[in-house]
């Protein structure tokens, strides 16, 4: 079951940190973090559940409440693309901008330091 997290500081937080923290309410499989928000996947979708309703609105950071829910599949008619060996210096801007000379984006992230566990 994947979960996103809204209203997550990516420059502070790791994934180490949101799969220990979901981890209580199931097995988490991988975390994913980016800028202000991230994924987590959990296997068992009762774990999810409770995770999501005990989470949602818990502060990681003072003032910083988090959006806990289940995540929402793609808009229509939309890809998604893997781009590896991307450098640790290149921003999600900066891919945007490379891939929007071939058309509309609707997503870009650059996600480093994706921790499977679990696995």
């Amino acid at each position: 079951m994947k979960i996103f997290v809204g209203n997550v500081d990516g420059a502070d937080t790791t994934p180490e940190e949101l799969a220990a923290l979901f981890a209580p309410y199931g097995t988490v499989m991988s975390c994913a973090v980016m800028k202000q928000f991230a994924f987590v996947h959990m296997r068992e979708n009762a774990g999810a559940v409770r995770a999501i309703e005990a989470l949602h609105g818990h502060e990681l950071r003072p003032g910083r409440a988090l959006v806990v829910e289940m995540s929402r599949p793609r808009p229509l008619n939309t890809w998604k693309i893997f781009v590896g060996n991307v450098s640790a210096a290149c921003t999600s801007q900066e891919l945007r901008s490379l891939f929007e000379r071939r058309g509309r984006v609707i997503e870009c992230d650059v996600v480093k330091g994706m921790v499977p566990t679990g696995v």
